[in-house]
């Protein structure tokens, strides 16, 4: 179910991406550190919220949920 909804966030940002004026930055940042918080996510779920993160143009020292290792 994660791996759905960070495939829904990815196309929905990189839709945004090509629209700026249409990106609400702090909705989609708390939706990411939401999924963030989730126990068990694998390597490849965290990496692809790290780009998210990226593509938002925030690091992610500044987001407030925990990675999980």
């Amino acid at each position: 179910m994660v791996k759905t909804e960070i495939g829904q966030l990815e196309k929905a940002l990189n839709a945004l991406v090509h629209r700026p004026w249409l990106i609400r930055r702090d909705y989609w940042a708390s939706q990411i550190e939401c999924l963030r918080g989730r126990p068990g996510l694998s390597a490849q779920d965290r990496q692809r919220l790290r780009v998210l993160l990226d593509l938002l143009g925030i690091p992610v020292a500044e987001c407030s949920a925990p990675v999980q290792p």
